[in-house]
């Protein structure tokens, strides 16, 4: 859980003087009064305090307690964002329809589930109900599991989505066409972890041209943005950044980064990376070509998280064992 007050997520900034230079607002209580008149006059709310408010670049998440029971509330600061982050919101609306765990944003008096309040500048915000739970552990392989069936139930969801009003996700680099694949392994530390490289560059010659991407996909898959309550994923968060990708992309990087949450950012074990995969295949098998190019993106994602200077978590060393992973 985080810590009370006023803070950052994972940048090493001031969060007192990064409050009002990227929303506007001078410090914690008059964030809180900013909120408490937003939530009254755009949603019907009455809240009564806010204990944390937490930033990430020019994204913010506050916790209150309103009327309505205790409530995550979501303030975007970068403009060219809030149209995406608007078809976002209605988003999961539509998805939370069909019984997907997501924590979809609540409608306001307006029906948006997005507002943009303008004063000095403009900051877009949403309200969201607070969900109970704890991150994934990855030593819950059962929670794992689940969580894969989850994705690949997402990833159907959202194969009957248009997705023009997204635009290119994070993950659609992930993809490599023929002429992006040398571009794969340009500043990767060929050294600290040289049978993964190998191995990743011996697939990249061997293996088919990877299916386009034409589907959304949630983009930031891994433990952070998964709550278990009673062994079970009680909810998949932050879409923010969803957009156009392969699923198998996603996939893979989740496995890799599964782990991660906030400043910590180890490596998930293999036995994690396998019951995810397996989750997934108990909905959507990959067939050959996919499983090779799920084996490709583990090899190049991890190869990415190794750092220049030390490696206290061990990364150069894990993802060289999974070059020889008898199961991919």
């Amino acid at each position: 859980m985080l810590a009370p007050g006023l803070s950052m997520l994972w940048e090493d900034a001031d969060p007192t003087h990064a409050l009002p230079a990227r929303f506007g607002l001078a410090d914690l209580p008059a964030a809180t009064s900013w909120l408490t008149a937003v939530l009254a006059e755009d949603w019907g709310l009455r809240i009564f305090g806010c204990d944390r408010w937490v930033i990430s670049a020019t994204n913010a998440i506050a916790w209150v307690t309103s009327d309505d029971g205790p409530l995550v509330v979501k303030v975007a600061a970068d403009e060219p964002t809030f149209e995406r982050l608007a078809a976002i919101a209605t988003l999961l609306g539509d998805l939370d329809a069909p019984g997907l765990p997501v924590a979809a944003p609540l409608p306001a008096r307006s029906s948006a589930r997005r507002v943009v309040r303008r004063s000095d500048r403009a900051l877009s915000v949403a309200v969201l109900p607070l969900v109970e739970g704890v991150h994934l552990d990855v030593a819950d392989l059962a929670a794992v599991r689940a969580t894969g069936t989850l994705v690949a139930r997402l990833h159907l969801a959202l194969a009957e989505v248009d997705p023009a009003p997204f635009g290119p996700g994070r993950l659609d680099r992930l993809t490599p066409d023929e002429h992006r694949r040398a571009a794969w392994l340009h500043g990767l530390p060929a050294g600290r972890a040289p049978r993964a490289h190998a191995r990743l560059t011996d697939l990249l010659t061997t293996l088919p041209p990877p299916a386009p991407p034409r589907q959304l996909v949630h983009g930031d898959v891994r433990g952070a943005n998964v709550l278990v309550r009673d062994g079970r994923v009680a909810a998949l968060l932050d879409f923010d950044e969803l957009g156009l990708g392969s699923p198998t992309a996603e996939l893979a990087t989740a496995a890799v980064l599964l782990a991660t949450q906030f400043r910590r950012w180890p490596p998930a074990p293999p036995a994690a990376q396998h019951a995810l995969l397996a989750g997934y295949e108990d909905v959507l098998p990959l067939d050959d070509a996919e499983r090779g190019w799920w084996t490709a993106t583990r090899l190049r994602v991890g190869l990415g998280q190794i750092p220049t200077g030390a490696d206290p978590h061990g990364w150069a060393d894990a993802v060289d064992a999974w070059a020889h992973d008898p199961a991919g």
